[in-house]
C-alpha cells in the first residue's frame, strides 16, 4: 500500500516537474540582421544588443513570472476550446513587439 502512493507521488512529481519545463522555455529572438524597417532605417545592427536588454528590462520590469507562467499554460491549453479564445501575451510577445518597435524583424514571432 504505502508502495503504491509513493510511486503515485513519485509520478506526479516527474509530471509536474516536465511541465515546468515545458512551460518556462524561452527562446532568444531570432532577428534578421540585414533586414530593414521604417524604424532601423540604416539597417545596421550596431544597437541590437543594447535594444534587446533594454527591451527585456522594459518587460521584466512591467510583467509578473506568476502571471507569465499562467499566460504561457492557457496558451497551451487552448486547444480545448478549439482556439476560439484569443491567445494571452506572454512576455516573449511583448519582447518581440518592443523589438519589432525599435526596428528589428524577428523571424520567430
Amino acid at each position: 500500500m504505502g508502495i503504491v502512493i509513493f510511486k503515485r507521488i513519485l509520478i506526479a512529481m516527474v509530471l509536474i516537474l516536465v511541465l515546468g519545463f515545458l512551460v518556462s522555455c524561452s527562446s532568444t529572438p531570432i532577428v534578421d540582421s540585414r533586414g530593414k524597417s521604417s524604424a532601423n532605417i540604416k539597417g545596421d545592427m550596431n544597437r541590437y544588443h543594447d535594444d534587446l536588454h533594454t527591451c527585456k528590462s522594459i518587460v521584466e520590469d512591467n510583467t509578473s513570472y506568476l502571471v507569465d507562467k499562467g499566460k504561457a499554460f492557457y496558451n497551451l491549453m487552448r486547444f480545448k476550446v478549439l482556439w476560439l479564445s484569443p491567445k494571452a501575451q506572454t512576455r516573449t510577445d511583448m519582447l518581440y513587439n518592443c523589438l519589432e518597435g525599435r526596428g528589428y524583424n524577428v523571424i520567430n514571432k
